[in-house]
């Protein structure tokens, strides 16, 4: 099977960096403006986790059915339901009457967005590299950044905060007559792979389809959901808290602890685009390997209380993280078989949500009962369980591949 010239071409790797941007952005404005959105309903400062639940609840939903709405709807015209979905949904932001209103609207925000995410991870890792897959979550990560500098912008100039709302949802209408006009292929399970992953793998070039039944039946699959829950787990849990642990357990300024965790996400998006173009080079296992023992050396280093240490430890722990997401899910057909892909993908991200909610969390219960301290035993703990399934689901992907290959060709696996 050819590759349509839509699908070939740079547009739709164009349109889907484009659409994490978008998705970080709409990420990255809610802090800026939860002051104001407090302000204008009235709320307690502890409100915010009624929003958060409900669009961690939405993006479980949407990651979890992206595979199968793909298959439905086709790749184009899934992303554009996904776009308008979270269109619609960031203005009922802007219009919203009351914040219980508000709350409702953040669950479809994070059903758009958390399946378009996943339908576009599950269509880079179909059919594009490694590097790719990187690129496109640093794009997240340069949304992420753009987002409070957009509702800073808006809320220092005096307007309101929907302002920065209806900003975002033009975004999102733009990318689905984007999406619409670009994306007309059928499905994710006709994509063929690109021929760089056909040689390195050794995979078939078109996807046979499977039910998700079926692929939760494979070891693998959960120890991949377990890794997906604890790397987004750490992650957040580092970037939310660390401030905190500096400036009230440690006694450092509001700016230099500020200057840390600004260090932290920017490293994130660094070590995307630098280890993504070298992954091949380095090896996609051994890449990952080192980054989560990158990873735990930095939550040990977090545990001493020094503060050039802490800086030190914060932008190893950045750069570790920065490529285990993209790697792995653009890995995901190597180590689960291209005809589980597309569930697994979906299966990953939804299990990335929950641990973005729940970890982060229990984080902060230990830290009201033990101090902020706990916080690096916390990330030492959470990154040696991750290191550990990682090395689990690597040695049972290699166990597996022979039989794979074997029903590939024809034969009966023994």
């Amino acid at each position: 099977m050819t590759i349509s010239s839509a699908t070939s071409g740079r547009t739709p790797l164009a349109l889907a960096f484009t659409s994490f941007v978008a998705i970080g952005t709409v990420n990255g404005v809610l802090g800026v403006a939860w002051p104001s959105i407090q302000a204008s309903f009235g709320l307690p400062l502890d409100a915010l986790a009624w929003l958060l639940t409900s669009s961690t609840i939405g993006f479980f939903a949407g990651s979890v059915l992206a595979a199968q709405l793909i298959e439905k709807l086709g790749f184009g015209r899934f992303l554009l339901i996904c776009s308008f979905v979270a269109a619609l949904a960031v203005f009922g932001y802007v219009i919203a009457p009351s914040w219980w209103v508000m709350v409702a609207c953040g669950l479809f925000v994070g059903v758009g967005g958390g399946a378009m995410s996943t339908g576009l991870n599950i269509q880079v890792a179909a059919t594009s590299t490694v590097r790719t897959m990187n690129w496109m979550h640093a794009s997240f990560s340069v949304g992420a950044s753009i987002g409070p500098l957009l509702m800073t912008a808006i809320i220092g100039a005096g307007q309101s905060w929907r302002l920065g709302y209806i900003v975002a949802g033009l975004v999102y209408l733009g990318l689905g007559l984007a999406f619409l006009a670009a994306l007309r292929q059928g499905s994710f399970f006709d994509a063929p792979r690109s021929l760089s992953d056909e040689r390195e793998y050794n995979l078939p070039k078109v996807a046979r389809r499977t039910r998700p039944a079926e692929t939760l039946r494979l070891p693998v699959i959960w120890l991949s959901v377990v890794l997906f829950f604890l790397y987004t787990g750490v992650e957040a849990s580092a970037g939310q808290w660390a401030y905190s642990l500096f400036t009230e357990a440690r006694g450092v300024s509001t700016y230099v602890a500020g200057a840390m965790i600004s260090v932290f996400w920017a490293m994130l998006a660094l070590g995307r685009i630098v280890f993504g173009a070298a992954a091949v080079r380095i090896g996609v296992e051994r890449l990952l390997r080192l980054a989560m023992i990158g990873v735990l050396l930095s939550a040990a280093l977090l545990v001493v209380r020094v503060t050039p240490v802490g800086f030190a430890a914060l932008a190893l722990m950045g750069l570790s993280l920065s490529i285990i997401f993209p790697t792995l899910t653009a890995h995901t057909p190597r180590r689960v078989g291209i005809d589980h892909a597309a569930n697994a993908i979906s299966f990953q991200t939804g299990a990335a949500s929950i641990g973005l909610a729940l970890l982060p969390s229990l984080a902060g219960f230990l830290a009201a009962r033990v101090g902020l301290e706990s916080l690096g035993p916390f990330l030492v703990v959470g990154s040696l369980l991750m290191l550990t399934a990682n090395q689990v689901a690597s040695r049972l992907a290699r166990r597996s591949r022979p039989v794979a290959e074997k029903t590939v060709a024809g034969s009966t696996p023994r």
